[in-house]
């Protein structure tokens, strides 16, 4: 059988973590070099103990995202990782990338394998872009092992990007200090203001739309969008923007609020029913609970939405 597939074992506590691989290994999907495997794709009813032979059989490439819910998960250790040991003996790379800090190397199947990113540091100690970096490098090292690159090129892509991160931390340090100062009061000023995590509400008052943010670091996001009548789930990322003065035409076509997020779909977690257009990006204001917004193509409303937290629900049901 020709292996093509990339096999990912997670906690779903980290699913923002394969949200986050799935993007960066689009551009491989969309070439049809690779065709990404979780557990997501077990179809109801369907008998899952086949289901994941069946895609280990077919995988070129078994990564492992660990955390510790990896380490902890009874299903990981007791259903996926025998059968993924016994293909990796059969062929089949395992290849551990690190998400968050644990004790991996007490693990012996773990501490026999060569953890990424290098020396086994964990994504999640990296801001967005050493985060972005780090997988970057991890995608074209899969990249060779699927002949999408050679090994030279590979390696060599890897060296401008561990460059790239080496550049942009002395940069870092080099600060001046009156940006340092000015850093320090955004994030001093975004500090006490706590947005909630899930929100759900319409777009353009029919069509349901629920925001789940995740993997906030610090005036980054990245999160889900869901559909539900619909069956489709998208992945986003944004950020919260400073100074509400001063917000521009676009934004005065919104209003007022206490904070505005800027955030755009880059790619489908799940495909639904209805095709999602990719072009243009949100943009919105929290007030307290309450989310209003529109996407924009350009400087063009599309169409606006409104969104509130379920804490506004709750309350609102108890009074």
């Amino acid at each position: 059988m020709n292996r093509t597939k990339i096999f990912v074992s997670y906690s779903h506590d980290d699913r923002e973590w394969l949200d986050r691989l799935a993007t960066h290994l689009a551009v491989l999907e969309r070439k049809g070099r690779v065709e990404l495997w979780s557990d997501d794709r077990i179809r109801i009813g369907a008998e899952w103990q086949a289901e994941i032979e069946n895609a280990l059989a077919a995988s070129r490439v078994a990564v492992l995202l660990i955390s510790p819910s990896f380490l902890a998960s009874k299903f990981i250790w007791h259903e996926e990782m025998p059968h993924i040991l016994r293909h990796e003996s059969g062929g089949m790379e395992v290849l551990p990338l690190i998400v968050r800090p644990c004790a991996w190397l007490l693990e012996p199947d773990l501490a026999k394998l060569q953890a990424r990113p290098r020396d086994g540091r964990p994504l999640s100690l990296g801001g967005a872009s050493q985060i972005d970096l780090d997988i970057a490098c991890f995608i074209y090292e899969l990249a060779a092992k699927v002949d999408e690159f050679n090994a030279t090129i590979a390696t060599r892509e890897t060296t401008k990007i561990e460059r790239f991160a080496s550049d942009a931390s002395l940069v870092h340090q080099r600060e001046p200090e009156d940006q340092r100062l000015r850093n320090k009061l955004l994030k001093r000023r975004h500090k006490n203001i706590a947005i909630p995590l899930e929100w759900s509400g319409f777009y353009n008052k029919g069509r349901a739309i629920k925001l789940m943010i995740r993997d906030t670091t610090e005036n980054e996001f990245r999160g889900r969008l869901e559909y539900p009548s619909e069956g489709t789930i998208t992945i986003i990322e944004g950020r919260v923007l400073p100074d509400v003065e001063d917000a521009g035409v676009t934004w005065a076509q919104i209003g007022p609020g206490d904070l505005r997020l800027q955030f755009r779909e880059t790619g489908y977690v799940k495909e639904g029913t209805k095709p999602i257009n990719f072009d243009g990006e949100y943009r919105a204001v929290v007030a307290g609970e309450k989310m209003r917004g529109a996407w924009f193509q350009g400087k063009s409303v599309v169409g606006d939405f409104e969104l509130e937290s379920p804490g506004t629900r709750s309350k609102r049901r108890r009074s």
